[in-house]
């Protein structure tokens, strides 16, 4: 009976209403207030802008350090692909390099291989070369379309892989390559053979087997060479192949996102009825100067610009090359006012590109200027 009047005097005890509303009250005032809200928001909204802030300075850093990086590597591959045809002009194998090869081939890029291993033109307003590009090649007018202003440079040579040959028994006699290596010709090539006295440049009108013809169906006059190679006992007779390359600054057909043409290094390879080749993008200046030998002066080595001829009435002994490279899309904080020199041309800003052999458009694209002067290893 006690426990139970305990029990029951226990769970009928009331709460004060005092503690209870107490109790009521700190329940429901737990939570943030309006200006706390308002501050956390504010506070929010820094942390975030400034995390875009970082993000984007990030991505432009990224996109210049991308641009500049392709830039160079462009630039020195495009270079590099022209010096190294540079020092080969004129290469014939051990022939003197004032000794004319006699031109057989009737569809050759020269009628004088001394004179044209090297040469370079002015690119006009109307599409003409000043001087005349190399024989039978037409410039493209459409996709490779030549940059006016602009210089081109022309380059022939005997490839540096060459092959030593059996002894010809006659000068009519077919070329037969010595030993089992792979042929470095083919049908409708065009090769060079020299041994050191005299040399050819004619058109393989077949080749199978090591052994190349020389017909006269695609050579002048008959299929006679200038002697019979290797007969000799010693006559270093070598056979390769014959190369003539023209560089120039074309027109994509291409656009930015701007909306501006992108330009880019080309090289039209013999035979000049195919296609130009797209080396690499982005260059949008190529001049030239030639270093002739004074023979009659000083003795030294006069640069010129292609237009301006030959002042020393002597042989191209060394070639000044300048690049101006160019990104693909305007991402500079600022426009470009920077005067780049290109193989002694000062190519300055402008509001307009009225002509390209001077000026660029001065916008908000990363430029770089590459250059080197090379001397013609094959020059006596």
């Amino acid at each position: 009976m006690m426990l139970s009047r305990s029990y029951r005097q226990t769970t009928q005890s009331p709460i004060p209403g005092d503690r209870l509303q107490t109790r009521c009250a700190m329940q429901g005032d737990s939570g943030f207030s309006l200006v706390e809200l308002m501050i956390a928001m504010v506070v929010g909204l820094l942390l975030i802008s400034g995390m875009i802030t970082v993000f984007a300075g990030t991505k432009r850093s990224s996109q210049l350090n991308s641009s500049m990086a392709m830039m160079q590597e462009h630039g020195r591959f495009a270079l590099n692909s022209m010096v190294s045809d540079v020092r080969m002009a004129g290469f014939q194998g051990c022939v003197d390099s004032q000794v004319k090869a006699r031109i057989r081939a009737t569809e050759a890029p020269t009628a004088d291989f001394s004179l044209s291993s090297v040469s370079s033109s002015l690119i006009e307003s109307d599409g003409s070369w000043t001087p005349a590009p190399p024989l039978n090649f037409v410039p493209p007018d459409d996709i490779g379309e030549p940059v006016a202003g602009t210089h081109a440079l022309s380059v022939q040579f005997g490839s540096p892989e060459t092959r030593s040959i059996l002894p010809m028994a006659s000068v009519s006699n077919d070329v037969v390559i010595d030993g089992n290596l792979p042929a470095i010709v083919t049908t409708g090539d065009l090769a060079l053979i020299s041994n050191c006295q005299v040399a050819d440049i004619f058109k393989v009108t077949q080749a199978a087997n090591g052994v190349l013809q020389h017909a006269a169906i695609g050579n002048s006059g008959d299929n006679r060479l200038s002697a019979p190679y290797g007969r000799a006992a010693n006559d270093r007779a070598r056979v390769m192949r014959f190369e003539a390359n023209i560089y120039y600054v074309g027109n994509t057909q291409r656009t930015s996102a701007e909306g501006d043409p992108v330009h880019a290094l080309y090289r039209q390879s013999w035979p000049y009825d195919r296609p130009p080749v797209e080396v690499v993008e982005g260059i949008s200046n190529l001049k030239i100067r030639l270093g002739y030998r004074d023979a009659l002066g000083s003795g030294d080595v006069e640069y010129v610009d292609p237009q301006d001829g030959n002042p020393a009435g002597s042989r191209i002994e060394s070639v000044e090359i300048g690049l101006l490279m160019q990104s693909f899309d305007q991402i500079a904080r600022t426009a470009d006012n920077a005067t780049y020199l290109l193989a002694g041309n000062p190519i300055q800003p402008a509001t307009t590109l009225n002509d390209q052999a001077t000026s660029y458009v001065a916008d908000r694209r990363l430029r770089l200027a590459f250059g080197s002067t090379v001397s013609i290893r094959n020059r006596r």
